[in-house]
């Protein structure tokens, strides 16, 4: 995508595939399906990586970039190609799909989360979007797509945060609804941006329709595998969460001395403050029972260097039982600035095999 300029790539999310996911994900996708029952489509298909499979019924590749379209008819010459935005009046018919066509989904559709903190300044919101699509990010918009072409399969690369996220998993509507996680790889946004400070996790993932759907017990559950052979699941990070308030709460409040910056995940306590001199508007306001808890979180972030890319999307965990038992401890190493080698070998044990050793 070297035609768009840095502003573009942020507000389209366009980014280059490296052919190892292409193989990767093509493998996954048939593992469970035979091509030639299929036809293929990928909806933001950019230059074409993903359509120069071979042996499906017909190749399918959509994109509003009239330049990159150029392109992709040089590296995909017998896909079918259509110039438009797939995220306005989406259906099978726009594609020249029929309603008994088996479909399969692949690529690496925009994302673009006008939430994050991350160059929010650049930001613009999703515009020419059927108002079924429309979404604060267009990873979300073209996951809900695929619902409405009613896919058999989807297998694409987006950011790990649209299953992990409450908010976002209800965001996905009828697509967590009609379509079920199968297989799954966690890999690094270094891959797209190797200049990026605040890494996150992409996966790739393989969905099947399927009337089951998904909630987040089921995603809590999954193991995820990352690209580089480790695994985790949800369930097994304890979330600090529920014992704290993240938002602004001086309505809940009524008795603080110690005012505390608004939390969002891992990645973005890394960017953020913890404790604030004064309270502000935006203050999350700390009683004298859950003081504790936030000295946790102020130590926690000292620590982020030794937490994989892959759970920095997660809330802030712990351990509750082995916490208590150091409660004065993290107050201490708050108020000093200092951690204790004991909180060093706290979180050594919490991270386990994910611990990251500088």
């Amino acid at each position: 995508m070297s035609h768009l300029s840095p502003l573009e790539k942020i507000n389209l999310g366009s980014f280059y595939t490296p052919p190892f996911l292409v193989h990767k994900a093509f493998a996954m996708l048939t593992a469970h399906l035979q091509p030639k029952g299929y036809c293929l489509l990928d909806s933001a298909c950019g230059a074409g990586a993903f359509l120069t499979q071979e042996g499906f019924k017909r190749v399918i590749g959509v994109d509003r970039d009239l330049t990159a379209l150029k392109q992709a008819k040089i590296n995909a010459p017998s896909a079918h190609l259509i110039h438009t935005n797939a995220l306005r009046g989406c259906s099978r018919q726009i594609l020249g799909l029929a309603k008994s066509d088996k479909l399969a989904i692949v690529g690496n559709p925009p994302y673009n989360d006008t939430t994050s903190q991350v160059r929010q300044s650049l930001k613009t919101a999703p515009i020419d979007t059927d108002p079924l699509l429309k979404a604060r990010d267009l990873g979300l918009s073209f996951l809900r797509s695929y619902d409405l072409l009613k896919a058999d399969f989807v297998c694409v690369l987006h950011p790990l945060s649209y299953l992990i996220k409450k908010t976002n998993f209800q965001a996905l509507k009828g697509f967590r609804q009609n379509y079920r996680l199968k297989d799954a790889c966690i890999l690094s946004s270094k891959i797209f941006c190797p200049k990026s400070l605040a890494p996150f996790p992409i996966i790739l993932a393989l969905y099947a329709r399927d009337k089951q759907g998904m909630d987040f017990s089921f995603i809590a559950n999954f193991s995820f595998n990352t690209l580089e052979g480790k695994s985790f699941r949800l369930k097994d990070l304890e979330p600090i969460t529920p014992h704290i308030d993240k938002y602004p709460n001086a309505k809940k409040v009524q008795e603080a001395q110690v005012f505390f910056y608004p939390l969002r995940d891992i990645n973005a306590l890394a960017r953020s403050k913890t404790f604030m001199p004064t309270q502000k508007a935006h203050s999350v306001l700390v009683s004298p029972q859950k003081y504790s808890l936030y000295c946790y979180i102020d130590i926690f972030k000292t620590q982020i260097p030794h937490i994989p890319y892959y759970l920095r999307n997660c809330d802030i965990f712990f351990n509750f039982e082995s916490f208590k038992a150091l409660e004065n401890d993290f107050i201490e190493a708050s108020q000093n600035k200092q951690v204790s080698p004991k909180i060093k070998k706290y979180f050594r044990d919490l991270l386990g095999e994910h611990y990251v050793a500088n």
